[in-house]
């Protein structure tokens, strides 16, 4: 499976943005949460599994964000179990909330950190059988610590974020998507977080606007040099491999085990991403 570049939330009881993401986005986030009101979400829940029965080409490619409490939680999983979808995003993952979803749904889990005790306890939650992978809800987990807006000051969240990237890598899942950013109108300033994320061990980027998407597609896409570096890297390595070499020098710079892991992975992201 490639890992998806975007994932592009929309209000699940707007099907018709359900159809625009899916020509866009690579994952389409359809939301039960806090994109739909109260008395809203059953008609919601409606509107998601009949678009889903209409695309079943598309289903796979949706994940679908459902309430984390009781009282909609069983129904939101209800709606969509059967339907084909990709994946099921719990807000304010914990330990708790996790099992009682995946002991009734046979889907992948992608949980949303958003609490303190969701970040305390996140490496007991990548442990946790049936979970794909984590991140941050960066807003919700800024206000439960007390820290400042992630919009405002990003430093008081890069433990937070550099504890998800080594928790997800630890427990073997796929790494984290970075976090929702609110500010949809600069996208200079998205290009820019949406790369140093990159750099950081994300990969991939939650959108909640269809402008965002392009821009963190061309962000994952490795560029020429990159790739042709990798090349170059690869071929060393194969030929010091079958000469019986264990050394190899390349531009100056020694070519480990990591330095062939990592010129794999850029390959692999230039193939699977053309």
């Amino acid at each position: 499976m490639v890992t998806p570049r975007s994932w592009l939330f929309c209000p699940g009881n707007r099907p018709d943005r359900l159809t625009k993401a899916a020509r866009v986005a690579d994952v389409v986030v359809a939301d039960l949460e806090d994109a739909v009101p109260v008395l809203g979400k059953a008609d919601a829940r409606a509107d998601i599994a009949d678009w889903l029965r209409r695309n079943q080409d598309t289903a796979s490619r949706v994940w679908v964000r459902v309430n984390n409490d009781q009282r909609h939680l069983d129904a939101d999983l209800d709606a969509v179990e059967e339907l084909g979808i990709g994946g099921i995003i719990l807000p304010k993952a914990e330990p708790e909330g996790v099992t009682a979803v995946t002991d009734r749904s046979r889907r992948p889990l992608f949980g949303l950190v958003e609490t303190a005790r969701g970040l305390w306890q996140l490496h007991e939650l990548a442990a946790l059988p049936g979970v794909h992978t984590l991140t941050l809800g960066e807003y919700d987990l800024a206000a439960d610590l007390g820290t400042a807006s992630p919009d405002t000051d990003q430093a008081p969240l890069a433990w937070a974020r550099a504890q998800v990237v080594a928790g997800c890598a630890a427990a073997g899942l796929a790494p984290p998507p970075a976090p929702v950013a609110a500010t949809v109108n600069d996208l200079a300033e998205f290009t820019a977080s949406t790369a140093a994320l990159l750099r950081n061990g994300f990969f991939g980027r939650m959108c909640i606007h269809p402008g965002q998407v392009e821009v963190a597609h061309e962000a994952m896409r490795p560029g020429d040099q990159e790739v042709a570096d990798a090349r170059a890297v690869i071929r060393a390595a194969e030929a010091a491999e079958s000469e019986g070499t264990g050394v190899v020098v390349l531009a100056g710079r020694m070519v480990d085990v990591a330095v062939v892991r990592r010129a794999r992975r850029v390959l692999a992201l230039a193939e699977g991403h053309r």
